[in-house]
């Protein structure tokens, strides 16, 4: 199933957004995380648009990185090891410097 992902940071910011909306950003995080932790094949490859300004896009890049190092370091290590913690630590500190600086709510805790 070939999947079109949508995220304008700046239309988050709006007081305009509806309830939907949010939750389809929740979604699409998560399926992008999914694809690039090796999901959906390359033949269903999904369109990916984010837009916003250079900054808010700058945080949200550092924060999928962020998500997938310790998505890799949790199934290849297992929660307790010192690393998925220390990985952890870096994808808190991801957040919390995306939600500062963008004013989003990261939807995925």
């Amino acid at each position: 199933m070939l999947k079109s992902i949508k995220i304008d940071l700046e239309r988050l910011k709006s007081n305009q957004l509806n309830e939907g909306y949010v939750a389809q950003f929740a979604a699409d995080i998560e399926y992008l995380l999914r694809y690039l932790h090796g999901g959906p094949s390359l033949f269903s490859m999904p369109t990916i648009s984010i837009t916003g300004n250079r900054s808010d896009l700058q945080k949200f890049s550092a924060l999928l990185a962020s998500e997938k190092k310790y998505m890799d370091a949790y199934l290849k290590h297992g929660l307790g090891d010192l690393r998925v913690t220390s990985n952890k630590m870096a994808l808190e500190k991801s957040i919390y410097n995306f939600e500062k600086d963008t004013g989003l709510k990261w939807p995925l805790r």
